[in-house]
């Protein structure tokens, strides 16, 4: 018989989140054939190059990619009706399945785990300013390292069924392990649920784009004003929220686009590596003191810069905002910094008093 227990035993199985006593007791419930049915038809979509979404259409797209249509076999038209109609059983009877498992775990997730905010807690608040770092340890374990210009709210300790805290920039989380206290991000309109994992998040009040990485482990996000959407990543995905209407250039990687509002809309993609054969993430990067770009445009590579080098970036020229630029500054000044990319497109700069115009 499927349990909460069981889905949520699964979830950790298939997130490599599960210690050995829990896969003993996942062992144990895979004697049954109703759950172990149910593990094995799931355990086939959680691949690290797949994207999975709880959105039961792609499920369902998915199923039916799975399914060989092999119009050579259907010689007999009679025969070709009757294997139409036996296929479209299977499909929906596979899809039923798989809608029934998403239904007990969004309600086993929602109904155990709700997003509350803290009530009758003074929040501790770090801040980090531009140019600098910081790690903070929280009482439950939880190392979290804070990039430029970030803000992070955390209770002196959690308590209750939830770990909460509210960031405001960057940070990177190396979240302690406790299954039944899931630790819960809050950045901006995104909120970030785990049980142990590590992840990045950036969330900058002047950025088009709010974004969450995952390194290891598995998260949850869901959207402020859609809370019915509910978006599962696994290792090497990143989800990237647009919340307004400035154009985005075009990406080479796959994208899987959600919904058609345009002030806010959503995509999934993959963490950025430098290199195809370097192992150097692009949106981890400045953990290791590095500001790595990739392809980027120059107006969001100056907001970077900005926090990277504590000056204010301001386009006397609007054309050089779209010039694309690729690389990696260590321990460049900023004048050096600007000098590498003026190697790579034509443009001036004047700075005075950490107030820098590009023309």
């Amino acid at each position: 018989m499927v349990t909460d227990r069981f889905i949520e035993l699964l979830a950790q199985k298939l997130s490599g989140e599960i210690d050995m006593e829990e896969q003993e007791e996942l062992n144990r419930l895979l004697n049954d054939a109703e759950c172990r049915s149910q593990y094995n038809l799931l355990k086939d979509y959680w691949v690290p190059d797949q994207v999975q979404h709880s959105n039961a259409k792609l499920l369902f797209d998915k199923v039916k990619s799975k399914i060989n249509y092999s119009e050579d076999e259907e010689k007999n038209p009679g025969e070709k009706k009757h294997r139409g109609i036996r296929r479209l059983i299977f499909i929906c009877a596979i899809a039923a399945v798989i809608l029934a498992f998403l239904f007990v775990a969004v309600f086993f997730y929602t109904s155990r785990y709700s997003f509350k905010p803290i009530k009758n807690t003074v929040l501790e608040l770090t801040t980090t300013p531009s140019r600098e770092k910081s790690k903070i340890y929280l009482t439950d374990g939880t190392v979290v390292t804070l990039n430029s210009e970030t803000t992070l709210k955390y209770p002196p300790a959690f308590s209750g069924q939830t770990r909460e805290v509210y960031l405001s920039g960057e940070a990177f989380f190396e979240v302690a392990k406790d299954h039944e206290h899931p630790f819960i991000v809050h950045a901006g309109k995104m909120s970030i649920k785990v049980l142990g994992t590590a992840f990045n998040v950036k969330s900058y009040q002047n950025d088009i784009t709010s974004e969450t990485t995952l390194i290891r482990g598995a998260i949850e996000v869901t959207l402020s004003d859609r809370p019915s959407d509910k978006i599962i990543l696994k290792p090497n995905d990143k989800f990237v929220l647009k919340t307004n209407t400035r154009r985005q250039q075009g990406t080479k990687r796959q994208t899987i686009e959600a919904h058609d509002n345009l002030k806010q809309s959503y995509k999934l993609s993959n963490a950025t590596y430098f290199k195809s054969n370097d192992t150097t993430v692009v949106e981890t990067s400045w953990i290791n003191n590095k500001l790595v770009f990739k392809d980027e445009d120059f107006a969001e590579l100056a907001n970077k810069m900005e926090r990277w080098y504590g000056v204010k970036i301001k386009f006397k020229t609007e054309t050089v905002k779209d010039y694309r630029f690729t690389g990696i500054f260590e321990r460049e000044s900023l004048d050096q910094a600007l000098s590498a990319l003026q190697m790579i497109e034509p443009f001036s700069y004047k700075e005075k008093n950490r107030n820098v115009n590009i023309y």
